[in-house]
């Protein structure tokens, strides 16, 4: 196709790509199966996207440990986002049953960062 100073030529190029299957896996992934429903355990989530922390600083003892209780309210970690370190309140009132990001790890918002057993004092 030619218009006064410009033109433009299209072809086809007759090769085609080869296409090679994946190799199979050799063994099924392990998959963790979903825990069973318990109606006393509370998920603490990332209200916000940023890095967590479950210590104000690195040689001051943490927030939350797996064992520990803590009130409704309490402090359990640090969320850094834009500079800004906001603390994240337990909702409820119980003991730490697992602790499920690391410190110092990105999370997202709404993300579980840990695990409560709801104590009768809620």
């Amino acid at each position: 196709m030619t218009d006064g100073d410009f033109s433009l030529k299209i072809t086809k190029d007759s090769s085609q790509a080869v296409v090679q299957p994946l190799p199979a896996a050799n063994a099924p992934m392990d998959v963790e199966s979903a825990p069973e429903k318990d109606d006393n355990l509370e998920e603490i989530k990332a209200p916000f996207v940023g890095v967590v922390y479950f210590a104000p600083s690195e040689d001051e003892k943490p927030y939350i440990e797996v064992g520990g209780h803590v009130s409704k309210g309490d402090t359990v970690s640090l969320i850094e986002a834009m500079k800004m370190f906001n603390e994240v309140h337990s909702p409820v009132s119980g003991e730490i049953v697992d602790i499920l990001v690391e410190n110092g790890s990105m999370v997202e918002y709404d993300q579980p960062i840990a695990r409560i057993r709801k104590t009768g004092e809620n």
